[in-house]
């Protein structure tokens, strides 16, 4: 069971894994609202998904049509992102993550939105665009 929360605590969550999937995504959207030259994302199962404190307090906002990004009313922690084009996953930044829960990472996705002064290091697969695979 991996565990994490927002920043002010008022949202908590659990994951239903072991290990994570996890993508880094340079999309335009991301680097925006994370502030950030990419975010790490974590592509879960929307069935292990599950808030456990302040599901009923979260806001949302439509970042692209049919794509929706939920977060904290308090400290405006993102807590998950749901596309219409992917009902049965959401995303989750690997920052809300508690402790340190085994990670896959299988590559960089919206290459394609990458800034030029952001460098790929690595040997991970790359994707033009969005990767929805595991």
């Amino acid at each position: 069971m991996v565990k994490g929360s927002c920043h002010c605590k008022k949202v908590e969550f659990e994951i239903a894994e072991e290990e994570l999937s996890v993508r880094y995504c340079y999309c335009e959207t991301c680097r925006k609202l994370s502030g950030g030259d990419y975010s790490s994302v974590a592509r879960v199962d929307s069935c292990k998904f599950n808030i456990t404190q302040g599901k009923e307090s979260l806001i949302s906002y439509e970042s692209r049509p049919g794509k929706n990004r939920y977060y904290c009313p308090n400290c405006f922690s993102p807590i998950y992102v749901t596309t219409n084009n992917e009902l049965s996953f959401l995303r989750v930044r690997l920052g809300l993550i508690d402790g340190e829960p085994k990670v896959t990472v299988t590559g960089h996705m919206w290459v394609s939105e990458k800034p030029n002064w952001c460098l790929i290091k690595d040997e991970l697969p790359i994707y033009e665009y969005e990767y929805t695979g595991k």
